[in-house]
């Protein structure tokens, strides 16, 4: 009888320092809002409008699009297809 109790007594002792050693590495990858470290959501008060970066981005983007269009434009003229008109 001792032994079955002991036995328990020594079981039950496992699976809880097996639950909280799980508790502890969970709680060490989350945040407060519950998502994993490096999944967080970002939110709209992160993100600054007509920053300078973002002006700078813009800048070059619309640069690389007038590049873009210009060559394609370019690229037009030199074709010349002919589909038998």
């Amino acid at each position: 009888m001792r032994s079955i109790f002991l036995a328990l007594t020594l079981g039950s002792t496992l699976v809880a320092s097996n639950a909280a050693v799980r508790a502890q590495s969970t709680a060490a990858t989350t945040v407060p809002g519950g998502a994993p470290i490096g999944h967080l959501q970002p939110r709209a008060q992160q993100f600054v409008s007509q920053s300078a970066a973002e002006q700078a981005e813009q800048q070059k983007m619309s640069s690389f699009d007038a590049k873009q269009q210009k060559m394609d434009e370019e690229l037009d003229k030199r074709l010349n297809i002919c589909r038998g008109c």
